[in-house]
């Protein structure tokens, strides 16, 4: 072990570019003076001394740590599930009241009564979750200016041919429409009626289309039944024809 120190201090001497070997100075090195040299220049500084245990310590308390997490879920692994408690909630989050939005949404039927203004009449309307706008019936549709806005005319179908209605309401924008049987776009204008079903009362858009083949002048989409209603498909027109408008 001496013999390899020794020539590891030979060849460092060398590399710093001692030229001169043995010098003056060096001509009285002993063996004990190049171990203590080699253990001048090994030693870490203080500093890091102290950087190194306080990452031992750090490494122990992470291992104390798991330790316990490790004890914790083997005594939970033997538990029966019912005894095993829910997850607290996050930091910052409050546990959903039993009322909860979802609960006190409407439940339509698969088809409803809905108050439709203008033209200030009941309709009857298929619920459509497929569909994402509402859409109602209209035949001679022609748009034009008014004051320099865009408007729309059109006959509102009603179920009933003698029992059309003549509109003219502003022009909300125009969507283009791919049938999935066709390969041509349709061009639509869209319009808002204020739309009145059981609880609900809200301004929605509708796109103007002959639906004169279906059975129901009115579609109404999932724009419409958004974080608002829940459909029943088993049951119909749950919600009746209101005395009061």
């Amino acid at each position: 072990m001496r013999t390899h120190a020794l020539f590891v201090a030979v060849v460092v001497l060398l590399w710093s570019g001692c030229s001169h070997w043995p010098g003056p100075e060096h001509r009285d090195v002993t063996l004990a003076g190049v171990e203590s040299l080699i253990q001048t220049h090994c030693q870490l500084p203080e500093e890091d001394n102290e950087s190194l245990t306080d990452l031992k310590t750090a490494m122990a308390d992470q291992q104390i740590t798991l330790l316990s997490m490790q004890s914790r879920l083997d005594k939970m692994a033997q538990r029966p599930v019912s005894q095993v408690p829910p997850p607290a909630p996050a930091p910052g989050c409050l546990p959903a009241p039993a009322n909860s939005r979802a609960d006190s949404k409407l439940v339509v039927g698969a088809t409803e009564w809905v108050f439709l203004s203008p033209p200030g009449k009941y309709l009857s309307a298929r619920v459509d979750t497929g569909a994402e706008t509402s859409s109602i019936s209209a035949t001679n549709i022609v748009r034009f200016e008014r004051d320099g806005k865009r408007w729309v005319s059109f006959d509102l179908d009603t179920g009933n041919a003698d029992n059309d209605i003549h509109l003219e309401v502003p022009l909300e924008r125009n969507v283009l429409i791919r049938q999935a049987s066709f390969d041509d776009v349709d061009r639509r204008p869209v319009v808002v009626f204020d739309v009145k079903l059981g609880s609900l009362h809200l301004p929605t858009e509708f796109t103007l289309a002959d639906r004169s083949r279906m059975s129901y002048p009115v579609l109404l989409g999932r724009s419409f039944l958004k974080d608002m209603a829940v459909v029943d498909v088993s049951q119909e027109f749950i919600h009746p024809k209101s005395k009061k408008r």
